[in-house]
């Protein structure tokens, strides 16, 4: 019941931002619903923070205490949030020609930071307390706090999930993760009061611990994820997929390689090989060009610069080559796709070129092209092979 309540809220955010049909994903509209999010985590958890700062106090506990400073964290990390969305919403300027969409996922790296450095300071503290007899007093008040921050902060990082997965945030994913862990803190907080109820004391300590553990595992997790993306990881399957077949509408594009996609926050920057037969002339293939641009950057709203490669067409010789090409590759393990297939006669001599896409990892491209020539030189004795290796920053 609760995450369908979650579901709803969330549904309700996405109605009152985007107008119907429209995506959510699109830079116009995914900075205010993130906005909207960074605002409602504020609220709940300054709330948080001083119930569980003053029962701890009363109760005298180090775990409701650090889970109270992890809650004050929190709202730090969702100011972080707006911010980082306020600023991946600026447009493009001189000092930053493609945009500030990356300030979403510096924001991220700085969530985890903050993390971090609380749960650092609470391994300290929960130490101290080994070496201290000081009682805790458990009251159902205290308790009634904690129940509440746990079905609280389960439903912010239910929110928040939603949020982050209709517009694709990596940031709104983070704040979602962050807060799951105040909840998982918070039974551990609860689980501590239990220790101290049936007369185990120090477990309010290891509890304590156990906080400390959480939170700085959730910053490894985000600053993993964060610094992934300034790096620059593949992109997935789904988009590739998805750039290829709008593509493929355009007439006369018969085949498509060699996706980038550069992702600056929302916005992306994409770059793409478009195979088409030779023998057109160059204002009708710049023509066929402009329509792929055009039609991809219509429906992804990114930048899209493509590349013209000319290709021989079918015919009884081109089909024999390319058997001879797909049954080495599948003996290779790749699959049966290759590129730039061209055939270019100079007098006596019949040059073969064409391109394999390997993953980075691929090592046998000197067994593949010595098998492969030899196979084609065999059926084509006069014939010069060209194979290039052509690395996939989007296989996976």
């Amino acid at each position: 019941m609760w995450n369908s309540k979650m579901t709803a809220l969330a549904d309700y955010i996405i109605r009152k931002q985007v107008p119907l049909g429209e995506n959510p994903e699109l830079p116009k509209f995914r900075g205010n619903i993130g906005i909207t999010q960074g605002w409602i985590s504020i609220c709940a958890n300054l709330l948080l923070f001083v119930l569980k700062l003053v029962f701890g106090i009363i109760s005298n506990s180090i775990a409701l205490i650090a889970d109270a400073f992890h809650t004050l964290s929190d709202m730090a990390s969702s100011g972080v949030v707006v911010f980082g969305f306020k600023m991946a919403s600026k447009p493009a300027d001189k000092e930053h020609p493609f945009g500030h969409g990356r300030a979403e996922t510096i924001a991220a790296l700085t969530i985890s930071i903050l993390i971090g450095f609380t749960g650092i300071e609470f391994i300290k503290s929960s130490i101290a307390r080994f070496m201290e007899d000081i009682m805790i007093n458990v009251n159902w008040a205290v308790i009634a706090v904690i129940i509440l921050t746990i079905f609280l902060k389960e439903g912010l990082a239910r929110l928040s999930l939603n949020l982050g997965d209709t517009i694709n945030s990596d940031i709104l994913k983070a704040d979602a993760l962050h807060h799951r862990s105040d909840m998982y803190s918070s039974v551990l907080v609860l689980a501590a009061f239990g220790g101290v109820w049936l007369g185990y004391p120090k477990l309010d300590a290891i509890m304590g611990l156990g906080v400390a553990a959480m939170m700085i595992h959730s910053a490894y997790e985000i600053a993993r994820s964060a610094i992934d993306d300034l790096l620059g990881k593949p992109v997935d399957k789904n988009t590739i997929s998805n750039i290829k077949s709008i593509a493929m509408r355009v007439e006369n594009v018969s085949n498509v390689h060699d996706i980038v996609v550069h992702s600056y926050g929302a916005h992306k920057f994409i770059s793409l090989h478009l195979e088409i037969a030779e023998g057109k002339s160059p204002e009708s293939m710049h023509d066929i060009a402009d329509r792929v641009e055009n039609l991809i950057s219509d429906e992804l709203e990114a930048d899209v610069v493509t590349h013209v490669d000319p290709v021989t067409v079918e015919g009884k010789e081109i089909s024999s080559i390319k058997n001879i090409i797909r049954r080495n590759l599948e003996l290779f393990g790749l699959g049966n796709s290759f590129q730039d297939l061209r055939i270019v006669k100079n007098h006596q001599i019949e040059s073969i070129l064409f391109q394999v896409p390997v993953p980075v990892e691929f090592n046998q491209k000197d067994e593949f092209r010595e098998k492969c020539s030899s196979e084609l030189i065999q059926k084509y004795p006069n014939s010069e092979i060209m194979i290039e290796f052509k690395s996939q920053m989007s296989m996976r």
